[in-house]
């Protein structure tokens, strides 16, 4: 029997609130929303305020190699059209057609202060199959301006199939597969883990899957569960050690905001996507600590798998102790160590923290949430 067919057999799990936290998130996050009841028009000036929300960082950017001018930087605005919108707006629906990237600007120009792996205009990469409610169209006629149900922002016309509001609706009815593992291919498309893809069946060692495109197609059951799992922390140890290594993808699959999203989305929690947001979700939990062996014993009256850490701008995973060490998942891009040197993983990594010196974390640690 395989590891992971033993694991659907644990009995002791136990369910995290899903809906509680969820609709925790959605109170909380103004970015987020749920699309079955979204309005089916905008007014103007909301439609533009939510368009022009976000920015870019402050100091000297760049737009791929080129230095990004007043000028520059006003044409990508211009594609944009927020002078162009109507009073009302009626909104449509659609969903994707294959893996894709949501952006803050209609380009794929990446925006960066020296170092193109740091791209400031992607937000997110979204999966086959996502809902969107479509808002507007770029001024290019290339990008639609969406809402997902964590996101806004803006993403391929190409990559999108508009649907009429019933089907819509549906989408949210069809019987549904979760993920669990890096990486599932279905012919042409990649899911990521805690992806949602809709079936219509199995037969002995593999479902029916349905495409964006209505298609049916057979896929192995390997990394694959019939709707969300209950957590338990042997799933939950299961799911992060799978991910040891992958490499760090900023806005992608995985950065630090990424890996909690999927990871809590196996077990059916809707997370937002930045770590800002993040740490406004579960349980608040006092960081009063003065030393890191008050901060270790804090961790030892916490659940491992379901506390979140958090430093400004990255989050972590609390994962237990091994031995007397505590024990932290996430996907770092670099990250200073006791002695001042600083590292570059590049990737989802475990760290025991006396062991990897980096006791020194806990000096960093601005908010600490636990999820029911």
């Amino acid at each position: 029997m395989t590891f992971i067919a033993l694991l659907l057999l644990i009995s002791f799990v136990f369910s995290l609130e899903r809906e509680t936290t969820t609709k925790q998130a959605l109170e909380l996050i103004p970015q987020m929303a749920d699309l079955r009841s979204f309005p089916t028009h905008i007014e103007r000036e909301k439609l533009k305020a939510w368009i022009l929300e976000d920015a870019y960082p402050n100091g000297k950017l760049y737009l791929n190699e080129v230095p990004l001018k007043d000028k520059l930087l006003e044409k990508l605005y211009k594609n944009a059209n927020v002078e162009e919108i109507p009073e009302k707006v009626d909104v449509a629906y659609g969903l994707t057609l294959r893996r894709t990237d949501l952006k803050l600007l209609p380009t794929e120009a990446v925006v960066h202060k020296g170092n193109p792996e740091i791209d400031y205009n992607q937000y997110s990469a979204l999966d086959p199959f996502t809902p969107l409610v479509v808002m507007y169209q770029s001024k290019d006629g290339e990008w639609f301006f969406i809402q997902s149900t964590f996101l806004r922002g803006w993403v391929r016309k190409k990559d999108v199939e508009l649907i009429s509001r019933e089907r819509f609706l549906k989408l949210f009815e069809l019987p549904f597969l979760v993920v669990i593992k890096p990486e599932l291919r279905v012919e042409d498309l990649t899911y990521s883990m805690g992806a949602k893809i809709p079936y219509v069946g199995s037969k002995k060692e593999e479902y029916l899957v349905l495409t964006p495109k209505g298609e049916i197609r057979r896929v192995s059951k390997d990394g694959l569960i019939e709707g969300f799992w209950n957590f338990s922390e042997d799933r939950a140890k299961y799911l992060l050690e799978s991910l040891l290594g992958l490499p760090y993808q900023w806005g992608g699959y995985y950065d630090c905001s990424a890996l909690v999203r999927a990871f809590f989305g196996v077990f059916g929690i809707e997370m937002p996507r930045n770590s800002y947001q993040q740490a406004l979700v579960g349980d608040e939990v006092k960081v009063d600590f003065k030393s890191y062996e008050e901060f270790k014993q804090l961790l030892k009256e916490l659940p491992p798998y379901r506390t979140l850490l958090y430093m400004k701008g990255h989050v972590m995973i609390f994962g237990g102790f091994e031995g007397e060490d505590v024990v932290i998942y996430h996907a770092v891009y670099s990250i200073k160590k006791d002695d001042g040197q600083k590292i570059y993983p590049k990737a989802v990594v475990k760290n025991l923290l006396e062991r990897d010196a980096l006791k020194n974390l806990h000096r960093r640690i601005i908010a600490i949430r636990v999820l029911k």
